[in-house]
């Protein structure tokens, strides 16, 4: 009877003590800073999610609130304008920030990849474009001419980094969107309007245009080809950084122990890489995909980050010049195809916000990370 009693008294004990520690988990977990980040489900957004996966948050004392979302930049930029709130740090191209964003409400404190090769224009297996290569011999690699690429029609999601591809491919041609017949549909609406034989090509960015390719369609340029740099910018709310200067820094160290991780060896994240396109995408991607993916998404660790940031005397950064030079290609065709109330001459042409100050507070923290 004693033992028995010995026996329940102590499993009381036991139960009292896992429940306390459960809540007292559940209670730090509470307390803990926390940051909310809305990635593209995109490279990028694979990133973020593997510092989450990988807990270094945690480790570091803070907490992220990740946001994965299927939109495009210029939404989630005018989820910010709606709602200063909404999220705290981002990442999206130099369209969405031109022409979605107003110029004081952020601050861009890193790069989080280089979609210049992913993002691409595809046509038909038949089109007629593919019979012409290297029209310009500054493009030798380039498909397509004046002749057979005036009056076609193309899809692209307007006001994208693939809007602005297809811009730079026409470019090479002396051609311009009065030249086309563009209509605003993003990538899987794209695919499938081309599936019911209507267009003669889109603009695509991943993972959309391994879709494309595995259906058929051929690429005729990337945004390398057509030198159409597209930096993904990781971007804070400006008043929000100035009050947590520490917990921006941190977020950059988990965010770059992922970019240390993918130059580490790519390969080793083909099955997280795969967990999370099927968490967010309900879709199954073959490790090729993943492969293609990982390899064409440029990465830069700290030290490539503080060289291109690096103001030397009057000198701008090399991020501040590339920025410029996008925005000034850009001007050319957006004043003909958005409205005065979403961009401006004047906005167009002021300086970005860049700082390298994150970055550099970020240094002991990945160091941290990797102790």
């Amino acid at each position: 009877m004693v033992r028995s009693l010995i026996k329940i008294f102590s499993l009381f004990c036991l139960g009292c003590f896992v429940t306390t520690s459960v809540f007292a988990d559940e209670k730090k977990s509470e307390e803990l800073p926390k940051i909310k980040v809305t990635m593209l489900l995109e490279h990028e957004g694979f990133l973020a999610w593997y510092a989450k996966e990988n807990g270094w948050d945690k480790k570091l004392g803070f907490e992220i609130e990740l946001n994965i979302c299927d939109v495009s930049g210029v939404e989630i930029m005018n989820q910010h304008n709606n709602n200063f709130k909404a999220w705290n740090i981002t990442s999206v191209s130099s369209t969405p920030l031109i022409t979605a964003s107003n110029n004081s409400s952020f601050e861009i404190i890193g790069l989080a990849n280089d979609e210049s090769t992913s993002t691409q224009v595809f046509v038909r297996s038949d089109s007629e474009i593919l019979k012409h290569k290297g029209w310009n011999a500054d493009y030798p690699n380039v498909y397509g001419s004046p002749d057979t690429i005036s009056g076609k029609t193309f899809y692209v999601k307007r006001m994208t980094s693939s809007e602005y591809v297809l811009a730079k491919w026409l470019e090479i041609f002396d051609l311009d969107f009065s030249d086309i017949v563009v209509i605003d549909k993003p990538g899987m609406a794209a695919l499938d309007a081309m599936n019911r034989g209507t267009g003669e090509g889109m603009a695509l960015w991943s993972p959309d245009t391994f879709d494309a390719e595995k259906q058929g369609y051929r690429s005729v340029t990337s945004a390398r080809m057509a030198e159409a740099e597209i930096p993904l910018m990781l971007i804070v709310d400006k008043d929000f950084a100035a009050e947590n200067e520490e917990l921006v820094a941190k977020f950059l160290a988990t965010y770059l122990m992922a970019v240390n991780a993918q130059e580490d060896g790519y390969k080793k994240l083909v099955k997280a890489y795969q967990k999370f396109l099927k968490t967010y995408a309900d879709k199954d991607y073959p490790e090729d995909f993943c492969l293609f993916d990982l390899r064409n998404h440029a990465v830069f660790d700290l030290e490539k980050q503080l060289d291109l940031f690096a103001t030397k005397g009057h000198r701008k950064s090399i991020i501040n010049k590339l920025e410029r030079n996008i925005t000034s290609s850009m001007v050319l065709y957006l004043n003909d195809n958005i409205s005065e109330e979403s961009c401006n001459i004047y906005k167009l042409k002021s300086p970005r916000n860049i700082t390298d100050k994150y970055l550099v507070m970020a240094k002991p923290y990945l160091k941290k990370l990797k102790d």
